[in-house]
């Protein structure tokens, strides 16, 4: 399993040189505890320049600038490569980061426990693809099964959830605690969508041309710039906060640590 694992700087080069599989394939690109571009964050503060070089966006050790620019940087590479013209970049998260939803998930089942069993906040879901609407925003429900579902039917594979094992697994579930998406909801699960709402069926039928790979590139002056730097900011593009369009006094106490578990140095020490 470990033979399809390598290092992120492998993916760029790859990419580059036209070197990945001339069949398609699907490729997982995420970020870890260390940037291979040598980012800092912006922060002078010595514990954040030490504790968050993190890449991956991860609340504990990671900088949420330098996990944005490697998502453009990895979205730039294959928007530029010759790969554009035949690939649908998703990105999405594996965990919420915050219990910021307003929306209570949905609940599915309870465990042996008795404990509710079933969604978690929302997360953001982007694709990117020269086949994608422009312009659009989908409602329909998914969550990471969705990823898969729509790379079973890309490439014509056997859902997950039908494998043998899958299919036994299930219907012990059902049998013991009453579940009935227990495993993976690639197939046989309501309500998971497979993002093929998210093409264009013109684009897919050639009847409208692809979206020209400037659609999903940054530009590289924004990549490493902080949005009140690079005048992308919330007043510049146009975006007042709830609470400010109410009028709801928001002051932030001067004494205010926003990384106490990680950084629990007082402020100006």
């Amino acid at each position: 399993m470990a033979s399809g694992l390598h290092d992120l700087t492998d993916f760029y080069l790859d990419l580059s040189r036209g070197a990945l599989s001339t069949d398609g394939g699907v490729y997982y690109v995420r970020g870890g505890y260390h940037n291979p571009f040598g980012l800092v964050p912006a922060d002078p503060d010595p514990a954040v320049q030490k504790k968050f070089l993190g890449d991956d966006d991860h609340p504990a050790y990671s900088d949420a600038q330098i996990a944005e620019a490697l998502l453009a940087k990895s979205v730039n590479a294959i928007a530029h490569s010759p790969y554009w013209s035949q690939c649908a970049i998703i990105i999405t998260y594996d965990e919420c980061g915050g219990w910021y939803d307003h929306v209570p998930p949905p609940q599915h089942a309870l465990d042996p426990a008795g404990r509710t069993l079933g969604e978690g906040p929302r997360i953001p879901l982007l694709l990117l693809s020269p086949f994608a609407r422009a312009h659009s925003v989908l409602s329909e429900a998914g969550d990471q099964g969705s990823v898969i579902k729509f790379s079973d039917l890309v490439f014509g594979l056997t859902p997950l959830a039908q494998l043998p094992d899958e299919v036994a697994g299930r219907a012990a579930a059902k049998k013991l605690w009453n579940q009935d998406s227990w495993g993976p909801d690639d197939a046989d699960t309501p309500g998971v969508s497979d993002l093929l709402d998210a093409l264009d069926p013109a684009r897919l039928a050639g009847s409208a041309p692809p979206l020209p790979a400037s659609y999903a590139a940054i530009p590289q002056e924004l990549v490493d710039t902080l949005p009140r730097a690079s005048g992308y900011g919330l007043k510049d593009l146009g975006i007042v906060p709830v609470d400010r369009s109410l009028g709801i006094e928001n002051p932030v106490p001067k004494d205010f640590n926003p990384r106490p578990e990680t950084d629990p140095s007082k402020p100006g020490s």
